[in-house]
């Protein structure tokens, strides 16, 4: 299927209709524990991880099919009013490997607002066992500690403070062993990356309200994720920002009813 939007859907071809798989209500599941692994945190310090956070393409590892880097899906407060985060810029900071400087904007509604911050990478584990589908590769997971600080001069601004949490992979005919953004079980239900759990905390009040963000799906996202295989949104929160996001998603090609939509979603708001 050929991907006709920035924001993520890019597991579409993997499934004879999406539209399916969005109302398909999901099933419960046992939770699972996480693999027997290594530390792995010592072997970060010379690598560069901004490239799981921010880059052009993403490279999905099975169908060697290249795709716009994935805009997070985010909900800030009970309502799970619509969040958007796009980083500008993910750098290393010269002083500590672990630290990575970022910049960019967030927005609630029409409200957008620059922010800077940082990614402290605190832990790191590499899984013993090699990847069940790709034996030549090994999985891994990483641990930061996420603290964004928004521009104070804009109103209903704050800090945002959480926990990321971000899946690599590792090829061992690359010498370098470069963690690479784990895209290995891109076809499997409820698949996600950059999973953020953190605490928006608003300047001028003190007010604190949750907010989570992610690529594909959203943690703790509670009853606004609906969707078996994709993120769907429950109808009770459609109206929280999250009409084009839905509209967008139906039909193939694009037609008049979807067009608008698309657009909108498309549309790089940061710039």
């Amino acid at each position: 299927m050929v991907r006709y939007l920035r924001f993520p859907v890019a597991r579409g071809w993997y499934w004879g209709c999406l539209l399916a798989a969005l109302l398909t209500l999901p099933l419960a599941t046992p939770a699972q524990a996480p693999p027997p692994s290594t530390d792995y945190l010592a072997s970060l310090k010379t690598k560069n991880l901004s490239y799981l956070w921010h880059t052009d393409r993403l490279a999905f590892y099975a169908s060697k099919h290249l795709d716009h880097f994935p805009e997070p899906l985010g909900f800030i407060g009970p309502d799970y009013q619509r969040f958007y985060l796009h980083y500008t810029s993910v750098r290393p900071d010269a002083a500590n490997p672990y630290v990575y400087r970022v910049s960019g904007k967030t927005r609630v509604k029409s409200t957008i607002c620059p922010f800077t911050g940082t990614i402290t990478v605190v832990k790191a584990r590499l899984y013993k066992s090699p990847s069940a589908a790709y034996p030549p590769l090994r999985e891994g997971e990483i641990t930061c500690r996420v603290e964004l600080a928004e521009d104070r001069r804009q109103p209903g601004s704050g800090t945002i403070r959480g926990t990321l949490t971000t899946y690599f992979y590792l090829d061992k005919l690359d010498k370098q062993e470069q963690p690479r953004y784990n895209t290995l079980n891109a076809q499997a239900d409820s698949w996600a990356n950059n999973q953020c759990v953190s605490t928006w905390t608003s300047y001028a009040t003190g007010q604190r309200k949750a907010c989570h963000w992610g690529d594909f799906r959203i943690p703790q996202a509670g009853p606004l994720d609906i969707g078996a295989g994709e993120f769907s949104v429950g109808p009770a929160y459609l109206s929280h920002g999250w009409q084009t996001y839905m509209a967008a998603l139906e039909g193939q090609p694009t037609t008049p009813k979807n067009r608008q939509p698309r657009a909108e979603e498309n549309r790089a708001w940061w710039k």
